[in-house]
């Protein structure tokens, strides 16, 4: 993370006299001790709990249980970077498997895909919601009534939880942290992008990289920031459940879609594509079909607001 991408071999070193905007600076790294920490975690870790804040007054203002919306967040962004991890590996550096074998997936500290951390936060979602209370609300229930105390992990796997509502309030808080997280691989230079002079680029050293460049961690921060301030301004408005699911769909999913189009093909670190597109980019396709589909849902549904609170 944070290393020099290098230009490819054959690649032409662009001429460029334009100084970008954003000078470079190198990825930073404080040695605490024991404790290494870089920008990128750094950042991240605060994006988490700036998120986490968000969703737990978003959960209050809808009368939820705080610890079904602390609960939840949790398992939710610790699915997205399970399944982030090996969506990391399989689908963006396969050859990694080759070269370690199963470790490659398990070391799921090394290497995230976003694209990978939705589907997984998707996934920690539908079994938050939906799996766990189904297999376990039974058995919670029936010890309830006989006026047992069910053990804390039956508890907690059978609390039901409406999904829609609890889904939508993480949804809401979702960009608040992502920017951070951004922000993070900004930090880190993890994504840098085509040589470009737009006045946003960032004046990377001509040895390494040719040049000024775009660098899509910030431009994708910068953008998740006008999502939480939309969502924000319609904190207020009254919303059926899914609202804010489908309007980052409607959001985000367009703009990463065409961010990636500026990712590099010339450095060593250039992306994998499939039939011409990123991973990412046939994500966002699917993104922006969930979206719409949500968005019908909710036009079918009426105007009627969903109750808050358990079912």
């Amino acid at each position: 993370m944070g290393s020099p991408a290098m230009l490819s071999p054959t690649a032409e070193v662009p001429t460029m006299s334009f100084l970008a905007l954003i000078p470079y600076y190198k990825p930073f790294i404080w040695e605490l001790g024991p404790v290494v920490l870089d920008s990128w975690a750094l950042l991240v870790s605060i994006g988490f709990i700036l998120g986490l804040e968000v969703a737990r007054a978003r959960g209050i203002q809808k009368g939820l249980d705080v610890r079904d919306v602390v609960d939840s967040a949790v398992f939710v962004v610790a699915m997205g970077f399970l399944v982030g991890h090996v969506v990391h590996v399989v689908a963006y550096n396969p050859q990694q498997i080759d070269e370690q074998g199963i470790w490659a997936i398990l070391k799921v500290w090394a290497g995230f895909s976003s694209t990978g951390g939705f589907i997984g936060a998707v996934l920690g979602a539908v079994l938050m919601f939906q799996v766990f209370p189904m297999l376990f609300a039974p058995r919670r229930d029936a010890l309830l009534a006989n006026g047992k105390v069910p053990n804390p992990v039956v508890d907690w796997l059978g609390r039901r939880r409406e999904f829609w509502i609890h889904a939508d309030t993480l949804m809401y808080s979702f960009p608040f942290g992502w920017t951070l997280g951004r922000l993070g691989c900004f930090s880190a230079h993890d994504h840098v992008g085509t040589p470009s002079e737009f006045f946003l680029a960032v004046d990377f050293p001509e040895a390494y990289y040719g040049g000024p460049r775009h660098d899509l961690g910030l431009y994708e921060a910068l953008w998740t920031a006008v999502i939480a301030a939309a969502f924000y301004a319609l904190r207020k408005a009254p919303l059926r459940s899914g609202f804010f699911v489908a309007l980052w769909c409607a959001m985000y999913a367009p703009a990463r879609l065409g961010f990636d189009f500026l990712r590099n093909v010339d450095l060593t670190t250039a992306d994998v594509r499939w039939v011409g597109l990123t991973p990412a980019q046939w994500g966002s396709i699917a993104m922006a079909v969930a979206g719409v589909a949500v968005m019908g849902w909710l036009m079918r549904k009426g105007p009627e607001l969903e109750p808050a609170g358990e079912e």
